[in-house]
């Protein structure tokens, strides 16, 4: 990650575009998202024109969602590009301000106020690996480890199989994605005579293509829904996630666990490198935010907390 407040030595002039180029690629990436919820809105509002004297409700609910949806970009982003917890939460607070004053103009045009407040942010741990050509065994080799302990909440947990060759088709040896409170829930994926199954244990299962991208707290596969596969179900936080016969599946993936009172012990570091091409634990993520919300006309006030966990099921 560049540092942006680095001066001295040799280069500077190619150290300082460079830095102008970050940063103008950040501004850029938060107007071009303020742009599309401006559009979203615009639309919105045309279509309202017609309709009752309810529409400024209906109005008010749909900028909530549209500011949802914008944050939920932003935390990504920020986690993205940034670093640290710090460095994460100021860049996602300024992005939600440049985000709001843009629409706040669009809106005032139709008579509207509105106001928008990032009144929390939720540290979370991005765990992952990003080398597609790699088993999912842990940092030391172990197919049979955990992910993490104590988790209040799972966000985003995805994997992308990269080689259809390397998941098992025998009963006994397939990868298998456990959560566990005690009581557990868990997932099988493997080789289906050159497609791949998800089963879920007690639920059914779905089988598509040989590569999917599999989204298990979305429930999907290859973008498609899974009916069967409703993460972490009947499984209460706190819970742990596990991995099973980690050396039969290869590939990518990634998750955001959160914890409602952040412990460091919670993530076995001996499990982890620091490099992302292996297993890696990012402690310094975020994982939520919370909004505070008011959209107001002289004939209606809509005033509301939200709170943004892109990518979230109820686990």
């Amino acid at each position: 990650m560049a540092d942006l407040s680095r001066r001295g030595g040799s280069g500077d002039g190619s150290a300082s575009r460079a830095q102008v180029m970050l940063i103008a690629g950040f501004v850029l990436a938060v107007a071009f998202l303020a742009v599309a919820v401006m559009l979203n809105a615009v639309i919105y509002s045309e279509n309202l024109a017609t309709r009752d004297e309810d529409a400024r409700g209906a109005e008010a609910i749909a900028y909530r969602a549209d500011m949802v949806d914008g944050t939920e970009q932003l935390i990504e982003y920020a986690n993205a590009n940034r670093s640290t917890f710090a460095e994460r939460t100021v860049a996602f607070n300024e992005s939600v301000r440049a985000m709001y004053n843009s629409t706040a103009l669009l809106q005032s045009t139709d008579g509207i106020a509105t106001d928008l407040a990032v009144t929390g942010v939720t540290r979370g741990t991005l765990i992952g690996q990003f080398n597609a050509s790699r088993d999912f065994r842990d940092a030391s080799g172990d197919p049979d480890w955990e992910l993490a302990d104590d988790v209040r909440g799972t966000r985003a947990f995805r994997i992308n199989i990269t080689d259809q060759d390397a998941l098992e088709d025998g009963a006994g040896n397939r990868f298998t994605v456990r959560v566990t409170d005690g009581d557990t829930w868990s997932a099988e994926i493997y080789d289906d005579g050159g497609n791949t199954t998800v089963d879920v244990d007690g639920a059914g299962s779905c089988t598509v293509g040989s590569t999917p991208e599999i989204d298990l707290t979305a429930g999907t596969v290859d973008g498609n829904p899974c009916e069967a596969l409703a993460f972490g179900e009947d499984v209460s936080a706190p819970y742990s996630i596990e991995f099973e016969n980690a050396d039969a599946i290869a590939g990518n993936y990634s998750l955001v666990v959160n914890s409602t009172e952040y412990e460091d012990d919670n993530y076995d570091g001996t499990n982890y490198h620091s490099d992302r091409d292996s297993p890696f634990a990012d402690e310094e993520a975020i994982y939520a935010a919370t909004l505070r919300l008011r959209h107001e006309s002289p004939d209606h006030v809509y005033a509301t907390d939200a709170t943004v966990v892109p990518g979230e099921n109820d686990a």
